[in-house]
């Protein structure tokens, strides 16, 4: 049977069923609450005597953005970034200790992009001025105690973007699970009709 015909025979059926997928998706989308993200970019560089080869430098810098950025994640990096004077509300933290950390982990995301040097930052929070303290505070922990992670000389940590909040949400991702919702919706009206012809 074409599609055409199975959506001329079930239209109903097919838009009840998009319709219902749709409600679905909104309900679940809008249970959760609504996030900003503040991102930013940090450099991650140290600084060699004269005469060190490019290709060494350039594998150390990587190394370290790396190791950085999966020291964000860390128990010790978030105790000394809540404690670092940025006025973060740490009450958004609450419970145990692992709950605190698994909070900490969904709120701050950091990546080293491949072969840069750079860390990738993005923090996300309900309040707008949280994610843009969240964020100031991770890079000012990064450029004031990355030493206590390395035992390296001469490391900089150098803000290339400053943090830079969203005008909107971006969590939970309302477009794309609206869309989600009427294409799972439709598909399974035209499933629903073809079973039934």
């Amino acid at each position: 049977m074409k599609l055409s015909t199975i959506i001329k025979r079930g239209r109903k059926t097919i838009i009840f069923s998009t319709l219902l997928f749709l409600i679905i998706a909104l309900i679940i989308t809008f249970a959760q609450p609504l996030k900003y993200r503040a991102q930013a970019k940090v450099l991650v560089v140290q600084n060699f005597e004269e005469g060190t080869d490019s290709y060494s430098a350039s594998k150390m810098n990587e190394y370290l953005s790396n190791l950085l950025a999966k020291i964000i994640s860390s128990e010790s990096f978030y105790s000394q970034a809540t404690k670092a004077g940025f006025n973060i509300n740490t009450e958004y933290f609450s419970g145990s200790k692992k709950k605190q950390i698994k909070e900490w982990n969904d709120t701050v995301q950091a990546k080293a992009i491949y072969d840069s040097g750079i860390i990738s930052l993005s923090v996300y929070h309900p309040n707008k001025q949280q994610a843009e303290n969240i964020a100031q505070a991770v890079i000012f922990t990064l450029k004031t105690t990355n030493n206590f992670y390395h035992s390296l000389q001469n490391v900089d940590v150098r803000i290339i973007d400053s943090p830079s909040v969203s005008v909107l949400p971006v969590k939970p991702n309302i477009i794309l699970n609206i869309l989600i919702g009427l294409i799972f919706g439709a598909a399974a009206g035209i499933l629903f009709v073809y079973q039934k012809k």
